[in-house]
């Protein structure tokens, strides 16, 4: 109990004179230009694409005439873009290359425009994009990139012929670019393919109502077509063997139970055709992904 008294007195008086805690002043981070921007991008490393663009929106806000502002906002670009909004990043993208135009990020920014646009579907607009690249900084990493941008969008467009003419284009203009022998495997196998083989949803269909399932083999659904063909036969029979027996209220129900399979085979049958067409064109294209190497 003593020694416990004795430490307490001499804590009172210790305490005096130790050294006051600093102020909050004094402790406090003062936020630079490269503070923040340290800030910003430790986000977008992390995937923390809503606070990156948090952060560097503060940037722009603290730092409008900065050296630096167009890098920030193509960032913010860039994180929508990573983060899934492609449609915010189009717009992104196309104000930092409209008003930095002679900065280096105008091409960046034109190539995440186009893909930006291509990720929504509009074809026409990211090939636009695409061809500002090249036009306005041809010698930028972005612009072959572009051509091969361009030259899938121009497949996904249903527009293998401008596929092929895009790739054509790459290696005019890029000939001792690294991807150049990529590029020609990918013309051969584009000549190889062409035509695309096809199957007709029309011809599928007037086959499946002739003969039911003859529709869905045609289009190699094998399995579908035996079952179609199985069970539209037993309706069939069911129902004539009800009117040679005169019993023409069977043979209704009957008829009328199986009106709705024989017409979804016919349906079913031209669908399964345009998802084999589908199916070959998809194929086609993860192979020139493939071969092009072309990730986004």
């Amino acid at each position: 109990m003593i020694r416990l008294l004795v430490r307490l007195l001499l804590l009172v008086a210790i305490f005096p004179a130790l050294p006051a805690p600093p102020s909050a002043a004094e402790t406090g981070i003062v936020i630079t230009e490269k503070v923040q921007l340290k800030l910003a991008d430790a986000f977008m490393a992390e995937g923390e694409y809503y606070r990156a663009v948090t952060e560097y929106k503060r940037f722009l806000f603290l730092f409008p005439d900065a050296e630096k502002a167009d890098y920030a906002r193509f960032r913010v670009g860039l994180a929508h873009y990573r983060g899934g909004e492609y449609e915010t990043a189009a717009q992104t993208f196309a104000t930092v290359r409209e008003t930095h135009g002679t900065s280096g990020y105008a091409a960046d920014s034109g190539y995440f425009e186009g893909l930006s646009l291509w990720k929504l579907g509009r074809f026409d607009r990211a090939g636009t994009a695409f061809d500002g690249v090249v036009a306005t900084d041809p010698a930028s990493e972005y612009a072959p990139l572009a051509l091969l941008g361009k030259s899938l969008v121009s497949f996904d467009a249903k527009n293998i012929p401008g596929c092929r003419s895009e790739l054509v284009r790459f290696l005019s203009s890029y000939p001792e670019d690294s991807r150049a022998e990529n590029v020609r495997e990918t013309i051969a196998l584009l000549d190889k393919n062409q035509p695309l083989p096809r199957k007709s949803p029309v011809l599928a269909g007037v086959m499946s109502a002739v003969v039911p399932g003859s529709g869905y083999l045609y289009a190699g659904r094998t399995g579908d077509g035996i079952t179609a063909l199985i069970v539209n036969g037993l309706f069939i029979a069911g129902t004539v063997v009800a009117i040679h027996q005169e019993n023409y209220a069977v043979a209704a129900i009957v008829g009328g139970i199986g009106l709705p399979f024989y017409v979804g085979n016919i349906y079913g049958s031209a669908n399964a055709a345009t998802k084999w067409n589908i199916g070959v064109r998809k194929d086609l294209r993860g192979k020139i992904a493939v071969s092009l190497d072309y990730r986004f």
